[in-house]
């Protein structure tokens, strides 16, 4: 399906005794998670499923939210861990030369000399950068059993992106 959600932030632990729960936001702007709407949950080997945001409010650095699945703390522990999707139709469309890094999961990523590296499995952001987790590709994987984890910067390490093509070209060697 075209329009399958993807992932743009993850449900944390329970909060309080009415069935919040936390959430952490993977967009650039925390905030705007709440701004795009329907939202969907996936478990851990489960499908999307549509749910509702009933309320969501700041808690310190982050926020919390309360979702139309859960009333008890119990039901809310059931969904920790799960990812929130969006599905990228609702997601405004992005200037010209700028991508969302969540249309970069699943593309192919090209280093040094050509080498076929993997693929886009995962995007993390701690701050500094955002990461690329890049499943080594079979041929690799003989040498390397672990994600390689490329900081997604543009210019010095990230030269080129063509999402019509699914690839990402990088100054990256399978040893770094």
């Amino acid at each position: 399906m075209a329009d399958t959600p993807r992932q743009m932030g993850a449900l944390g632990s329970s909060f309080g005794v009415k069935g919040w729960m936390k959430v952490s936001s993977f967009t650039s702007q925390p905030e705007n998670l709440f701004d795009y709407t329907p939202w969907f949950i996936r478990q851990r080997g489960a499908e999307w499923r549509e749910v509702q945001v009933e309320e969501y409010k700041p808690h310190g650095n982050d926020f919390i939210v309360k979702l139309n699945v859960a009333s008890t703390p119990e039901e809310a522990k059931a969904y920790a861990g799960a990812e929130i999707g969006i599905r990228r139709s609702s997601l405004p469309p992005v200037p010209e030369g700028t991508v969302y890094l969540v249309d970069l999961i699943g593309c192919t990523v090209i280093g040094l000399e050509g080498v076929m590296l993997g693929k886009v499995s995962r995007i993390r952001d701690y701050g500094a950068a955002p990461i690329l987790e890049v499943s080594p590709s079979d041929h690799l994987a003989k040498e390397r059993e672990e994600d390689l984890l490329i900081p997604y910067v543009e210019g010095p390490i990230v030269k080129a992106v063509d999402l019509k093509a699914k690839t990402i070209e990088v100054e990256w060697g399978v040893d770094y």
